[in-house]
């Protein structure tokens, strides 16, 4: 017996559909059931599936998205032909891995973020030209000589302006009156007129330019960022306030002995005097190089060089305590009090004298102690400023330059010239000696660094 089983399907779309259906569940064509032909012998043909898609079962005119695929594939069926950012990681390292002329904090750009990390940790590391040249780890603060000193650009400073005024102010110290003194009336003992700064000392002059000289020199020196430099116009500094104090107490000397002539003198006269503005230039020129000094602290630091030779460091600065010290010796029978009191009972010396002598020796040991004892290449720059102005004034008195050469605090306590004492000659040649050794050393440490 032979069963016939009849397959429905839609004339719109040609999915299946069964004999109870009336619409298409897909397309919503109307189901129009065959009329039987009676009970045929063999199954006909209509009935069997269409080997070939007939007219009937052509797309409708307007497809929609169940039957007519779009003819752009989208994301969910068609990969993308390049590969993404977030599939593909880049070939090459990025910017990021570079390192950078200044400090910057790293982080993932947005687009990146979803990225692996990567596997070793990347540092931005300052002033640098090569990752290579760097040292992988910190060990403390003796580490620091590690680093190679930080290359500044030019750059003008305070320090460096400051100095060029305090050169200013010395050229017209040289040209100005300091002191001028007059009397109604001669009077016996006091020498009246206007007095320059060569009538103190004929070599302050000269001594007041090299101490300048210096300041500048080191200004412009730290306008580089050389430390050792800032330490050398900070130490001239020191000096020229040394300078500044003794000048003004030889000023006013002749104006100390006029005034004590005058109290005593039987003569009746009228004594003037009057500070010029020579005196308060030489004020200006101690208070620059003070500030100067001040300002040059910011620089105590090593900078990345080589610390100097701590024994050598201490043995100097002994030694410029001892340059320091030795003017304050007494000789022919003066007490070491006489560096504090008028010797003379007839002439009643000024304060400002005392003041200006114990002042000089006193910035000169301090230039010593502070810049040795740091132990930094701006402390050497610091004691070989501070030496500068004595070095000169201790050549011209030990070698009597000039008619009137003043030493080192302008004399010893009862000495009749200004010839140096010998503790003088020896803490100054010791401290030139040590200078120059240290500086060597210095530099031997950091060429071997390197």
């Amino acid at each position: 017996m032979i069963s016939y089983s009849h397959r429905m399907v839609c004339p719109r779309c040609g999915i299946d559909v069964s004999e109870q259906q009336k619409f298409c569940h897909d397309c919503g064509a109307q189901i129009v059931l065959p009329e039987p032909a009676g009970d045929p012998a063999e199954p006909v043909e209509t009935l069997q599936p269409p080997t070939e898609p007939t007219e009937t079962l052509q797309p409708p005119t307007e497809p929609t998205e169940m039957v007519q695929p779009p003819t752009e594939p989208t994301e969910m069926v068609q990969p993308p032909t390049e590969p993404t950012e977030m599939v593909q990681p880049p070939t090459e390292p990025t910017e990021r891995i570079e390192p950078v002329t200044e400090p910057i904090e790293v982080a993932p750009p947005a687009e990146t973020a979803g990225l692996a990390p990567p596997t070793e940790p990347i540092v931005a590391i300052a002033d640098a030209t090569s990752t290579a040249e760097m040292p992988a780890l910190f060990d403390g603060p003796d580490d620091l000589v590690e680093y190679p000193p930080a290359r500044v650009p030019f750059r003008i400073r305070v320090i460096f302006l400051l100095a060029l005024f305090g050169a200013a102010a010395m050229l017209m110290t040289c040209v100005a009156d300091v002191i001028a003194i007059r009397t109604t009336r001669p009077a016996s003992g006091i020498p009246t007129g206007a007095r320059p700064l060569a009538e103190p000392g004929s070599e302050l002059g000269l001594a007041g330019f090299i101490g300048t000289a210096i300041m500048v020199i080191g200004g412009l020196l730290a306008c580089f960022g050389l430390r050792w430099g800032t330490g050398l116009a900070g130490g001239a500094g020191l000096a020229l306030a040394g300078w500044a104090g003794l000048t003004i107490g030889l000023a006013e000397l002749p104006i100390a002995i006029a005034e004590s002539i005058t109290r005593t003198s039987s003569i009746q006269f009228t004594l003037r005097v009057t500070r010029d503005l020579g005196w308060w230039l030489i004020v200006g020129v101690g208070v620059i190089g003070a500030v100067v000094f001040v300002a040059s602290l910011r620089s105590i630091g090593s900078g990345g060089r080589a610390a100097l030779n701590p024994l050598v460091a201490a043995i100097t600065a002994v030694a410029m305590v001892v340059l320091a010290f030795g003017p304050l010796v007494p000789v022919n029978d003066a007490a070491f009090a006489d560096n504090f009191r008028s010797v003379d009972p007839t002439r009643d010396l000024p304060a400002a004298f005392f003041a200006g002598r114990l002042g000089q020796v006193g910035l000169i040991a301090l230039a010593g102690v502070v810049g040795m004892l740091i132990v930094r290449s701006y402390g050497i720059g610091l004691a070989v400023g501070g030496v500068s102005v004595p070095l000169w004034l201790w050549i011209a008195s030990i070698g009597q330059i000039g008619p009137n050469p003043v030493g080192i605090a302008e004399r010893n306590p009862g000495a009749n010239d200004t010839v140096p004492h010998a503790v003088t000659t020896v803490g100054m040649v010791a401290s030139l000696a040590l200078l120059v050794l240290a500086a060597g050393l210095a530099t031997y440490r950091l060429n071997r660094r390197r």
